[in-house]
This record gives C-alpha cells, structure tokens and sequence, in this order.
C-alpha cells in the first residue's frame, strides 16, 4: 500500500473536535438514546471484564474493557426503553427496563474483541448478575482479510472491518442493519470515527446505504485522559497515511 499524503495539523485538530465535543455532552449529560438504533457496538479495551489490566499493561488502563461492557449495557437499556416509550406512549427510564423487554424490545449487543477478551465476556454472560438475554448478545471472533485469510482480532481496525462484514452478511442476524450506537472511552473517538467514515464511503461506494452513527463516549478515569488521547493522535496520522482510515470523522449524534 502507498503512503499517501496528509496534513497532520488538520487531521489532529478534526480529531480534536471530535473529542471536545464528546467532552461537552459528558459534561452536561445530554445524551440522547433513539428507538431507531438497532446495534450496539461496544470496542473491547485494556484488561478483560474480570481482570484490571492485562500482562504488561499500564495502570492508566485499568479496567477500561468493563467499564465499556457496563456502559454498553446502559446503553441497551436506554434504548430499549426509549422503543418501549414509544410503544406505551409512556415515558420509560432505563433502569427500570428488565431482561425480558432487552429480549423483546432491545438492540443487539456487539462485542467483537481477541480470544481472551471474548473468552472472559461469554464467562460473564453466565454471571446470574447478567443484565443481558444472552439471544440479543453477538461476539465475533474473526476477522476475514480481502484475500481470504481469516483469524482472530488484533486491534480496532480488525474489530471494525469484522462489524461492517457482518452487517453486509446475510446469514448474520446484524445484516442489514444501519443505525448503530458505538461505545468506547472519549480518546477512542479521536480514531474510531475515522476508521467508520472509511468503511462507510467503502459502502456507499458499492451501491449499498451507509450506517449512521450514535457515540456514547465514557469520560476516562482521573488522570488517565490527556495521556490516553496523546497516544491516539500519532496512530491516526499514521494510519491514515497508510490509508487504513479516513481524514475525515464520520458523522454522528449524540
């Protein structure tokens, strides 16, 4: 692949943007949940649901990948209650929403980590303490490369490219899906929408409709934020010159 040509500058600052303002909606609380989000796409992260950190893992990363399952699950629940509202054409609250409605009304629930992270998750999903009908959970394993090869995720890109295949598989439950909440730490986004505006213009340019976008981004942990987003940015140049995501964020609401 050829190196293309990027202004750093701006595709910083973009990314930027991006951040602030996921910082001002956690800030002022004023997310909002829509009925019509039919997939929610949790981006697994340092440590597992059950471990602080993983091997070799700084301190500042400490339970990153629980906090964005709990978050996701939140999120679920917002939403289904949202669908119910609609239904009941009565205001419904998240935290009154049960297993049963999740599994009657919910989105899916998308958890696409490495073998490990997977592994603990479905560990987890047998917890009596699980809030999520195990029916409305979806984990993808593999990952397939465009000249065939499959194996298991490696990082965000392998978790992306994963999803969108899914969406476009027919035998795949999230087929056909366009409306998708995603779910990570606020400095992901400095990447992960970069990463969803390439595979959605991969998508439009194949005659097919492009998802849309709901980022529920959770504030990181004191002390842990500047650093996190400062590691983020080199990535995103990088990979953008080697053409792995786009200059551009895709759209979203929030």
């Amino acid at each position: 692949m050829t190196e293309r040509q990027v202004d750093a500058q701006e595709l910083t600052q973009r990314a930027q943007a991006v951040v602030d303002r996921l910082k001002e909606v956690a800030k002022n609380r004023e997310r909002t949940y829509s009925s019509e989000i039919e997939a929610v796409l949790v981006f697994s992260g340092p440590g597992t649901y059950y471990d602080r950190l993983k091997p070799e893992q700084e301190e500042i990363w400490r339970w990153m990948d629980r906090d964005r399952i709990r978050a996701g699950v939140a999120v679920v629940s917002e939403i289904t209650a949202a669908r119910l509202s609609v239904i009941l054409d009565n205001k419904v609250k998240g935290h009154h929403v049960s297993k049963e409605s999740i599994l009657n009304h919910g989105p899916y629930f998308v958890y696409n980590g490495t073998p490990l992270e997977n592994e603990i998750f479905r560990k987890a999903l047998n917890s009596p303490f699980c809030k999520l009908p195990k029916e409305k959970v979806i984990i993808i394993d593999d990952v397939r490369e465009e000249d065939g090869t499959i194996h298991p995720h490696r990082h965000t890109a392998d978790q992306m490219k994963s999803f969108y295949h899914a969406i476009s598989d027919p035998e795949n439950p999230l087929y056909g899906v366009r409306n998708v909440a995603l779910v990570a730490h606020i400095p992901d986004f400095a990447r992960n929408v970069f990463y969803t505006r390439k595979y959605n213009d991969e998508l439009l340019e194949s005659g097919n409709l492009s998802l849309n976008f709901w980022v529920y981004g959770l504030k990181s942990r004191k002390g842990t934020g500047k650093a996190h987003l400062n590691s983020e940015f080199p990535r995103l140049v990088t990979y953008a010159k080697w053409g792995h995501l786009a200059t551009e964020p895709s759209p979203f609401a929030t």
